[in-house]
């Protein structure tokens, strides 16, 4: 699963240093996320409602469309943050889009395997292979409570702290023992 490629630089040469620093309040706050090949979309709400905004990031300078009153003139503070989000949090933009965990090269990729796998198919993926839940408690110092109360925020679409760290002792079990 590869993700087209976006950086800070990009969004430095078409964006005011102003709205680049504007658009840290927005990271992390946009909805129904989607990204089709070199195109990133999402919607937030803004002062006025609400604000689709749409990057085409494989084109030298970006181009963008937001429909708040500044971004019909120039690449406003919601599409920095669409940038910046795409950048920081790229899994919020890839929810149907799965990563095999047999391909992963780089940290990235753990990261992004981590944030786009649902923790009961982890667990029932070590089932497959006889790896107990007490066990996984037991190596994680996580009590089987926790790791319940710990599946039924992911299901829900919550993140609980120690959600990641979980995955990833559920991801080296699976790359040790299969």
């Amino acid at each position: 699963m590869q993700l087209t490629k976006l950086n800070e630089e990009q969004l430095k040469n078409i964006s005011t240093s102003i709205n680049l620093q504007r658009a840290e309040n927005y990271v992390g706050k946009f909805h129904d996320c989607a990204v089709d090949s070199s195109m990133i979309k999402g919607t937030i709400k803004g002062n006025h409602g609400d604000y689709t905004v749409t990057l085409k990031i494989d084109t030298d300078p970006i181009e963008f469309e937001c429909n708040c009153e500044k971004g019909k003139n120039m690449f406003c503070k919601h599409a920095a943050a669409l940038g910046l989000t795409y950048i920081y949090t790229p899994w919020e933009f890839a929810s149907n889009q799965k990563m095999d965990r047999k391909s992963i090269r780089t940290t990235e990729e753990i990261k992004f395997f981590i944030k786009t796998t649902p923790m009961k198919q982890l667990l029932d993926e070590l089932k497959k292979i006889d790896v107990s839940i007490s066990e996984l408690a037991d190596l994680s110092g996580i009590t089987m409570k926790q790791i319940s109360s710990i599946v039924k925020e992911d299901t829900n679409g919550k993140h609980h702290t120690l959600t990641d760290p979980l995955k990833l002792s559920c991801l080296y079990l699976l790359e040790k023992y299969s």
